[in-house]
């Protein structure tokens, strides 16, 4: 069976969770007040649709900072997260946004992993939520897609995916439609096999994305030029420069598997990389078991 790997971003409150929720039919917290909800990346269980397994991987907001649920510190933690969870690379990016005007924080978040982080190699649809009273709702787009033009969007696809309150006779069937909808959209512009950002045959290693994505980053939430990661300069060792708690930082420590098979292919031998690897997971494999 195929299997579609869809990375789902946009800014805080544009409805990523209830979107997930609702394509997967599993359930996580959802919020509509001045905080996100969505702390970490979380990759939910694979579901099946017309021939295909889907597998979606939900994102933190980029903008929560010390606004919402993710303190500026934990940035490099989650975004190390981020980067395990797509090890196997993507099919689609689904970017997220509340029907409304373009906003700063739209076009960030395009840049960021769109241009950035898959560097265009990944098609993107784009899924507005709050639709609901459009009557159809595709009356949106055609009113308000000019604008969007711009942006390398294979379909903008208008939906509901509110639930609950007086309105839940309204909000149920566009809840249907529009995850009908989305999950056609998907298996439609899907790559048939997934672009991975790092490894074997990219040209890229963990290392050297975890460089470019966190200096975007920094960027991005406009942080002093010393936070931007040196080139020598391990991932642990930026995350203590940057304050990150020990028992955070020692969080990062499933991911030193790949770290440490970069390193170790610079030796002059055969396959030093893949063993210095194999040996680390072992290692780590232990370590996990005893409770470290």
């Amino acid at each position: 069976m195929n299997t579609i790997r869809v990375l789902v971003f946009g800014a805080t409150g544009t409805g990523k969770t209830s979107l997930c929720n609702v394509l997967t039919g599993q359930s996580r917290p959802t919020d509509n007040g001045a905080h996100g909800v969505t702390a970490k990346t979380h990759r939910y269980s694979g579901f099946q649709a017309e021939g295909s397994r889907i597998e979606v991987v939900d994102t933190v907001g980029l903008h929560e900072s010390n606004f919402g649920t993710v303190p500026a510190e934990k940035a490099i933690v989650q975004l190390v997260e981020l980067l395990e969870n797509s090890k196997e690379g993507f099919n689609l990016l689904v970017h997220v946004t509340r029907a409304s005007r373009i906003t700063e924080e739209h076009e960030e978040d395009y840049k960021f992993f769109v241009e950035k982080m898959t560097q265009g190699q990944i098609p993107v649809v784009l899924v507005v939520t709050g639709c609901e009273n459009e009557s159809p709702m595709q009356a949106w787009v055609e009113r308000n897609q000019l604008p969007f033009e711009r942006f390398a969007y294979k379909e903008i696809i208008p939906t509901c995916f509110a639930s609950g309150g007086p309105m839940e006779a309204h909000f149920a069937p566009l809840r249907g439609e529009s995850r009908s909808v989305v999950i056609k959209a998907i298996i439609s512009t899907a790559l048939p096999a997934s672009f991975k950002l790092y490894g074997e045959g990219t040209g890229n290693t963990f290392s050297q994305v975890l460089t470019r994505v966190w200096n975007e980053f920094v960027d991005l939430a406009g942080l002093p030029h010393k936070y931007r990661r040196k080139m020598s300069e391990s991932a642990y060792g930026l995350m203590k420069r940057l304050g990150v708690p020990e028992a955070i930082a020692k969080a990062a420590v499933a991911h030193i598997p790949d770290l440490v098979e970069e390193m170790a292919n610079k030796f002059p031998f055969p396959f030093a990389g893949k063993i210095a690897k194999s040996i680390a997971e072992t290692i780590l494999g232990r370590f996990k078991k005893g409770g470290g």
